[in-house]
Order: structure tokens, then sequence, then C-alpha cells
């Protein structure tokens, strides 16, 4: 994470400082952590970011994580509070029969709805990408739910 200039968007030259916010340890047969997105709801700043492998397919193993901080510096933790710096996620969505490896997201909120726009490649159609966007679910201990059965519509 980075600091931005506010008045050219760009990194600050001023606070050249970065922080680590996730980490995964490596292991064979998983991804790094690719495509984070920071978005600030009521008390919390969410870390939602894609574990595993993108970019194969209907083989691809994408899924989104997400973990939440107080402060949008972290430490970010999942709902078990395991650290994000330690491998820590809780799985937002992951792929089905239909939809594979859904990742890559950033979340467009509208008139108070928090829309989930990711991308996921359709085994229907020999696993080409398509942009999926779907509404998010927040739960009564403010965590975001991915709706029962999103991958399995048309």
């Amino acid at each position: 994470m980075r600091r931005l200039d506010l008045a050219t968007g760009k990194l600050s030259s001023q606070d050249t400082q970065q922080l680590d916010i996730a980490s995964r340890p490596r292991v064979p047969d998983q991804g790094a952590i690719e495509g984070a997105f920071v978005l600030r709801k009521d008390k919390y700043y969410y870390l939602f970011v894609s574990f595993d492998f993108c970019c194969r397919g209907i083989l691809s193993t994408y899924k989104i994580m997400v973990g939440r901080s107080d402060k949008i510096t972290g430490p970010y933790v999942d709902r078990e509070g395991k650290p994000m710096m330690q491998g820590g996620g809780t799985l937002l969505l992951e792929g089905s029969e239909r939809w594979r490896g859904p990742g890559h997201n950033s979340i467009l909120k509208d008139e108070g709805t928090y829309w989930l726009v990711y991308h996921a490649y359709d085994a229907n159609y020999s696993g080409e990408p398509r942009l999926r966007i779907e509404a998010l679910i927040w739960d009564s201990q403010e965590w975001p739910q991915a709706p029962s059965g999103l991958l399995n519509h048309p």
C-alpha cells in the first residue's frame, strides 16, 4: 500500500513508505495474492483479494477472499481473526461447475447497494472470460457475503 497525492492521483513523492497489508506463504499449487481492492463501509475497511491462479480458462482456480480492519493501513484479519499478513482471508466467492476462477474484483456502491464486479470463466462457452456484476449481501456481523447460488445464474 502506498499513499497517493490527492491533487494528481499518482503516488505521493512526499510519503514513499510502502506498507505490506497481506501475504501468503509460497506453497505448491497455490498462487499469490492479486487484484487487491480496499473498500470503506461504515466503521471498517475491507480488503478484497484474489487467491490462486487466474487466466487458465476452465482450469482457473481464482477465488475472492476478504479481510477487514478498523484502519486503512491494517492489520486486516479474516472472520476467524487470522491476519491476512499470515495467509488469512475469508472466502467470499469461489468457482462453480459453470463459472470458474472468479476474481480480480472491485466494489461499486450505487444508491445504497454494493455491487461486486469481477470476472469468471464460462465453462459453457469453452472457458471464455465474462464480466460478472452481482449485489453483495452484508450479514449481521458486517461481513460481505455472496448471494447463495451466485455463480449458478446465467
